[in-house]
């Protein structure tokens, strides 16, 4: 049967989808969501329905997630959106609804007709014949199909010619399908794999990258002791571990090289950030190019297969891009996929170099992964997820790639085939920088875990370094903490229910309520409205990054419909009036807080804002550093803030009445330091005991007696080997 709608048909039998006569890729999982709604339209099609569809009872997966990513998938196909949908209707929490209208386009065959009894004249009969037209570019098209049509005299050796055509065509089929079952990928079978620790060393030991023969392992380690990560190798089996580098940096992510005699590493440090190769068996360390960071998942660096050319993300020219770089001259060249991404980033060469999987951020916690042939430029979708990417990389021959997401629950292994079957490995706990041996079937990745509380300060002391107290805390995550206008409460996101929620306090630090239950994969951003009751967070809730604001009494909450998607980090104007949120393109737009149009108000890389005094003030990204700029709040000239330095982060800041306390960093110590609007200078406070954790957000009282901050007061990984992987 073909159902068409609006410029497309789809053909049920074949799960063929052209839009104007072009075939679409469309996975087959998406696909088979399309069938089962065109075959209702109109109607509630649930969740439970689709899964039953799609998975069999035995499959190792994440559902929701699963299914989330297989209906974006197949909105990318159409050309829709979950926001301002004109096929796929999302009724939150129960299905989806086919909202365009259908028709059936039925394909009439020539009737057959029968002689009459005792004629002697015989009648045609249509006798339909498929035939196949291949591509001739080695099966990377899909074939045509058409019909025609076959005419005969109808007698008895007719019929006895037909029957024989009949069961040759059934023979031939069946060969088909076993060579084509033959030819098939090999399904993996997880059940001999067995997992154990490579090392165990105190602190964290964090991305591993195998030897070519996976007899050795290469990793960052940062003992408790130490102020920052250095390289070391290991060979697995034995505990001995040599040290490679002696720069203890902030983050390492490195790469053996294929031939076997070097380590290609990213370094990101207060003086010496880049791309660096090393002797494998130790020396002189030499830098190949320079690199900017700011996350460190997406630091991974990728060799290609001959070990003349490096693969590395970095900063450049405003923006987040991956990097090709030939180790002869050294001149990297930037890869421009046609992807509106806010990140570009962990970049992985597949086994025979061809192609390139990596990760592309639309927004905060909202990413997908794609294949990009090197030698073509063709571009493949393979899985849109909810969650912040943990690193990626290729199966032993290529028809897979294994990943890690962090979706709240500190993260799982997955892998998604190259038609987009996306499954959860039924091992990987808290798992991220999944690394594969080519040879002995080897698989690597990082176990850890992190404990980040909130921390206060008394700004009225004469020593507040001294008074800094532990103020609410967990065994898990709590961040960007923020006073009510009023100071007696406390609004943070936290993980401590097992996926990120927004969690209310008293200002002491007591009596603590969850205000959201969406249960993944991330809710958070909170901001309250003046009137010390309402607040605004955003959630993925939906399939993608949207905002929504709650009365903290009634706990109900609403989302803000807009015609900008994936927003995120909602502040308030002080009036209640308007909201302000960045898109996951580091644009800053201005929305009504009841919904509707909004308005871009910048471009120049902004995703985090705070509202003083009849003014917004913003980040602005910019190659080597973050700056704040301001605007008005109802529209007007965007400048610079004058004598203001440029931040360590993005979110390393927070605007009161009277000024800008922020954080800025060196090798030795982290300080917070206060700029004056009205002098339009800065000054340096105090020094804090322990640096604070990045992105986790400042808040200083109403009555700017406090300070609160985010620190990291436990983080403990170890590298973990999967045995028998294959």
């Amino acid at each position: 049967m073909i159902v068409r709608f609006g410029p497309f048909e789809a053909n049920l039998s074949t799960q063929e989808l052209q839009k104007f006569g072009t075939r679409l890729r469309v996975a087959n999982q998406s696909f088979q969501i399309l069938a089962l709604l065109l075959e209702r339209p109109g109607q509630l099609v649930t969740r439970a329905e689709l899964r039953q569809k799609l998975w069999p009872s035995d499959t190792f997966v994440e559902y929701d997630q699963g299914l989330n990513a297989a209906v974006n998938r197949l909105r990318d196909a159409l050309g829709d959106s979950a926001e301002k949908p004109r096929y796929i209707e999302t009724l939150p929490r129960r299905g989806y609804r086919f909202l365009a209208t259908t028709e059936v386009v039925s394909e009439d065959l020539d009737e057959t007709t029968t002689p009459a009894k005792g004629s002697s004249s015989s009648q045609p009969i249509a006798m339909p014949v498929a035939t196949e037209k291949l591509s001739a570019t080695n099966g990377s098209f899909p074939a045509e199909r058409s019909t025609g049509t076959v005419f005969g005299p109808i007698n008895q050796r007719t019929s006895r010619i037909a029957g024989t055509l009949i069961s040759i065509i059934c023979i031939l089929s069946l060969t088909a399908v076993l060579v084509w079952v033959r030819r098939r990928p090999h399904e993996p079978n997880f059940s001999s794999v067995r997992v154990v620790p490579l090392t165990s060393l105190p602190g964290q030991e964090v991305a591993p990258t195998f030897s070519p023969d996976g007899s050795q392992v290469a990793f960052a380690w940062s003992s408790n002791l130490a102020k920052g990560f250095d390289l070391y190798v290991k060979a697995v089996g034995s505990e001995r571990i040599l040290k490679l580098t002696d720069h203890p940096s902030k983050w390492i992510s490195p790469a053996w090289s294929p031939d076997g005699t070097q380590i290609a590493f990213s370094r990101w440090s207060q003086d010496a950030s880049g791309i660096f190769v090393i002797p494998a068996l130790g020396g002189p360390e030499r830098k190949l190019a320079d690199a900017t960071f700011w996350y460190e998942p997406f630091m991974q660096i990728s060799w290609s297969p001959d070990s003349k050319g490096l693969a590395f993300w970095s900063l450049a020219e405003g923006g987040s891009h991956i990097l090709l770089l030939p180790i002869d001259t050294l001149r990297p060249r930037m890869l421009s996929p046609e992807l509106h991404c806010w990140d570009t980033a962990s970049p992985s060469l597949s086994p025979d170099g061809k192609n390139l999987a990596f990760v592309c951020t639309s927004s905060i916690a909202v990413y997908s992964i794609y294949e990009l042939s090197l030698s073509g430029g063709s571009l493949q979708l393979l899985a849109s997820i909810m969650g912040y990417s943990q690193g990626l990389a290729w199966s032993v021959d290529g028809t897979r790639i294994i990943f890690s997401n962090d979706s709240g629950d500190g993260g799982a292994l997955w892998q998604v085939s190259m038609d987009s079957r996306l499954t959860k490995l039924p091992f990987g706990e808290q798992a991220s920088n999944p690394a594969i041996a080519g040879k002995g079937n080897r698989l690597a990745y990082v176990r850890g875990s992190k404990t980040v509380d909130i921390w206060r300060v008394d700004l009225g002391s004469k020593r507040p370094e001294n008074s800094a107290t532990k103020l609410i805390f967990s065994t898990r995550v709590q961040r960007v903490p923020q006073y009510s206008p009023d100071g007696i409460k406390i609004i943070f996101e936290s993980d401590r229910s097992g996926t990120h929620e927004v969690w209310l306090a008293d200002a002491d630090g007591n009596n603590l309520v969850q205000l959201t239950s969406f249960n993944g994969p991330q809710t958070g951003g909170p901001s309250w409205c003046s009137d010390g009751h309402r607040i605004a967070f955003d959630s993925r809730a939906s399939g993608s990054s949207g905002i929504y604001v709650e009365d903290i009494n009634e706990r109900l909450p609403r989302q803000v419909k807009t015609d900008s998607p994936n927003l995120a980090l909602p502040t308030w104007s002080e009036d209640c009036q308007w909201l302000f949120a960045s898109d996951g393109h580091d644009n800053l737009y201005r929305l009504s807080s009841q919904g509707g149009p909004s308005t871009r108000i910048s471009d120049k890389g902004s995703w985090f804002s705070v509202v003083k005094d009849g003014n917004v003030f913003f980040n602005a990204r910019e190659t080597n550093h973050v700056a704040l700029w301001s605007q008005p709040v109802g529209g007007g000239k965007e400048e610079r803030l004058k004598g203001m330095p440029n931040l360590d982060a993005a979110a390393s800041w927070t605007a009161t009445a009277r000024g800008v306390y922020y954080t800025s960093s060196s090798s030795t110590s982290t300080t917070i330091n206060f700029y004056d609007f009205a002098s339009r200078r800065a000054k340096r406070l105090f020094s804090l005991p322990q640096p604070p954790t990045p992105g986790g957000g400042l808040s200083v009282s109403p009555d700017g007696r406090w300070l609160l901050y985010t620190q990291t007061d436990d983080a403990q990984s170890d590298i973990m080997l999967a045995e028998g992987f294959r």
